[in-house]
């Protein structure tokens, strides 16, 4: 066995001696070089994460409660300061950042989620084939010669509805209440969620304003809803009024709703106006029972849908379930105890408690009263 090893060895280097000496099978140095090893003709995509943690996924990679209390306690901190309006447009742009970037994925969610609801009104798209119309349609026109012109459908429409067009307002408490129950920072968040969701559906006009003793006007329907909309509601908002005059903000609101409606110039009938309420709930018969409930009356008659977010933050002292209040039924006789919720003035509702629920919760709310608002249109 050894020896025929030893055979196979010798004549192997034969072999290749033989190739070395023949000159034919003799290669270059510069041929060596020039080939080229065989690659594949796919595209890759490649991320490298760890260059973009210190930017864009740092936030998100904290934990959720940490981050909202972190970034409450900066808000405070802001506002507790009078910078000049240099700075505190600086210090309201990179708060409104951190507002968006925590509610990025749940602006995402609610986006979608609402896409599949908010029925197209406006009519964009155009439909053939008519005797008149807005535009030809080219593909008509020479049937049109070959008939000696007795084919004349060669006209197009916008008939069909490609195009959503709703008003919608969001109203932000900016009572001192907001501030006793911690419920600020739920309502900035909120407004970033709603704002940036109806933003990317491009839903239409949108409006933001505040109430407590009076009403301010904080954006307005025909401009569009933007970072420097945020920053600048941010500044506004203070939560210092010390009344909350719920019936002269619906009064207010429907006035504005109608001033939109005259002053756009896309309106048709089928535009729905909403309105949504960021508040904590609490004070709201203070104008008195009778003109509240008017209010919110005369704003259902005025075809204004009106949800309410009621903001409960569980690290607040008293929750809003817990309020009594006394009903007076007559002269001389014992007013009836009952809870608060129960006198409510707004028919549709939902109580905002608990904030790591807050994607759930807003999405399953605003589904369901869109829902509400498409079968109203049809």
């Amino acid at each position: 066995m050894k020896i025929g090893s030893d055979e196979m060895d010798m004549d192997t280097q034969t072999v290749k001696a033989k190739e070395d000496q023949d000159p034919r099978k003799t290669t270059s140095h510069q041929e060596t070089e020039n080939e080229k090893p065989e690659r594949s003709r796919d595209s890759t995509i490649h991320t490298l994460r760890q260059f973009l943690v210190d930017t864009v996924f740092q936030p998100l990679l904290k934990d959720v409660n940490e981050l909202r209390q972190e970034m409450e306690r900066q808000l405070e901190t802001w506002q507790a300061h009078n910078y000049g309006n240099a700075e505190e447009e600086k210090a309201a742009a990179e708060m409104w950042q951190s507002y968006l970037i925590l509610t990025a994925s749940l602006s995402q969610q609610l986006c979608e989620q609402l896409r599949l609801l908010l029925e197209p009104t406006q009519a964009a798209k155009l439909r053939g084939d008519y005797r008149t119309g807005k535009r030809l349609n080219m593909r008509k026109i020479i049937p049109y010669i070959a008939s000696q012109f007795r084919k004349d459908r060669i006209w197009l429409r916008r008939t069909k509805p490609s195009k959503r067009q709703y008003q919608i307002c969001l109203a932000i408490d900016d009572s001192s209440s907001m501030v006793d129950n911690h419920t600020k920072q739920l309502a900035f968040e909120s407004l970033a969620v709603i704002g940036n969701a109806l933003t990317l559906l491009e839903v239409g006009q949108i409006a933001v304003c505040s109430f407590g003793e009076s009403v301010k006007l904080l954006h307005p329907f025909h401009e569009q809803f933007g970072d420097s909309s945020g920053s600048q509601i941010l500044r506004l908002c203070k939560f210092q009024q010390r009344k909350t005059k719920i019936a002269q903000f619906l009064e207010s609101a429907a006035k504005m709703f109608a001033a939109a409606q005259k002053l756009s110039q896309n309106i048709i009938p089928e535009t729905a106006q909403l309105l949504l309420i960021v508040s904590d709930g609490r004070g709201l018969f203070l104008e008195g029972k009778d003109r509240v409930l008017a209010a919110v009356q005369a704003a259902q008659n005025a075809n204004i849908f009106v949800i309410f977010v009621v903001l409960d933050n569980p690290n607040s002292r008293d929750s809003i379930l817990d309020i009594k209040v006394p009903i007076f039924k007559g002269p001389g006789e014992m007013p009836e105890i009952r809870s608060y919720m129960e006198e409510f003035p707004f028919p549709f509702y939902i109580i905002l408690r608990d904030v790591n629920a807050l994607p759930e919760t807003l999405s399953d709310a605003l589904r369901q009263w869109f829902e509400l608002v498409t079968a109203s249109d049809s």
